[in-house]
């Protein structure tokens, strides 16, 4: 016999156009099941006809020399290990020489930044980097909180917002910011892992949160959480290892989504084998920048450890902190490389630029 469905609102589409804030039928509908609603019903039902056209609107305006930061949870994290969205992006833009920069750190809250000690808050690094435009990725870890959370959620987004659009990062203006929802969990089908019906009936909650909030602050916003589910339904193949944290055709597939919601139609005038050499390039980029953001042993270089004296007073924070200037310079020199491939021309790294190392005083001489 076929499985009896639960009873749904007779007209979820007009519930919602009357009342926007109102999350109930959301959550009705994810524990339902998304297959079966259909994705035209599920896209009026969470995204209505208003954000859609101000969907295909451009959202980020980027100029020559910007630096672009990728902050936020797991999903932003994981993107520089792909480099499919700074592939589209460079060579969205060719000429633009756009820096970007990936701050993201698995399990990142818009309040919780777990850390090495000495390691620097948010904001110093922002600087560090000068930042002109911040795309944001939260809400996940926090739907955990569930509707008692919700509220609670909606003032800590609020003073982000307000917190980060009265920095200037890079000296000069505030920073541009985007704020993106989680994805929606996808159902992989294995019976070791949860269906995700529980799990996007939260995050479906959170994500109409952050678009209120996002449209009261006049803040873009990307709900990647439908489209998400749309690219679910659409692909035979899966599109997470898990459920949650994309695979690389998955993180491809989120890419385009993310280019054209920031930028409308893809303009890129490279072709595959061209967009792959640049992918290949900024993902060189990514592991140089990911060992001196992310670099090991932070106890040692700016911790507990790092101002130790040794042989003539020597510390390791005088050693290991030209270190991280040096990865810095090959980072920049990575850049160049990536800006000359955006334009469909050639250059080869030359690290010779790169400060001298400390030499290091050994306690045992000979």
């Amino acid at each position: 016999m076929p499985t009896r469905l639960p009873s749904m609102p007779t007209d979820p589409v007009a519930l919602l156009s009357q009342d926007p804030t109102h999350v109930s039928s959301l959550i009705r509908f994810a524990a339902f099941g998304f297959r079966a609603l259909g994705l035209s019903l599920l896209a009026a039902i969470v995204l209505p006809a208003a954000a859609a056209r101000a969907a295909e609107q451009p959202k980020l305006a980027l100029e020559k020399g910007n630096c672009v930061a990728i902050i936020g949870n797991t999903l932003a994290d994981r993107m520089q290990h792909f480099g499919q969205f700074e592939t589209l992006l460079q060579s969205r833009f060719p000429g633009h020489e756009l820096a970007v920069r990936n701050l993201g750190f698995s399990g990142d809250e818009l309040t919780l930044r777990l850390r090495s000690a000495g390691f620097g808050s948010p904001g110093e690094h922002l600087t560090a980097v000068k930042a002109d435009a911040i795309l944001a990725f939260f809400g996940y870890n926090e739907s955990y909180a569930g509707a008692a959370g919700l509220s609670k959620f909606k003032q800590e987004l609020t003073d982000f917002i307000k917190h980060t659009l009265a920095q200037k990062y890079n000296g000069k203006a505030p920073p541009r910011l985007v704020l993106f929802s989680p994805i929606a969990h996808e159902d992989v089908e294995d019976p070791n892992l949860p269906d995700g019906k529980e799990n996007n009936a939260r995050i479906g909650m959170y994500t109409i949160a952050m678009s209120e909030v996002a449209r009261e602050h006049g803040v873009p916003f990307v709900d990647l959480f439908v489209s998400s589910l749309r690219l679910y339904e659409q692909n035979e193949r899966p599109l997470t290892i898990n459920g949650v944290h994309l695979n690389e055709y998955g993180d491809r597939q989120l890419a385009q989504v993310i280019d054209r919601e920031l930028f409308g139609r893809h303009g890129s005038s490279l072709d595959d084998g061209q967009l792959e050499k640049l992918r290949q390039a900024v993902l060189d980029k990514n592991f140089t920048w990911f060992e001196r953001y992310r670099t090991t042993d932070g106890y040692s270089i700016f911790g507990g450890r790092a101002d130790l004296k040794f042989v003539a007073g020597q510390t390791n924070r005088e050693v290991m902190q030209r270190e991280m200037e040096v990865l810095d310079v090959m980072t920049a020199n990575r850049d160049r490389r990536i800006w000359a491939l955006a334009v469909g021309s050639e250059l080869r790294v030359d690290d010779s630029n790169t400060p001298p190392f400390v030499e290091v005083v050994t306690n045992k001489p000979g």
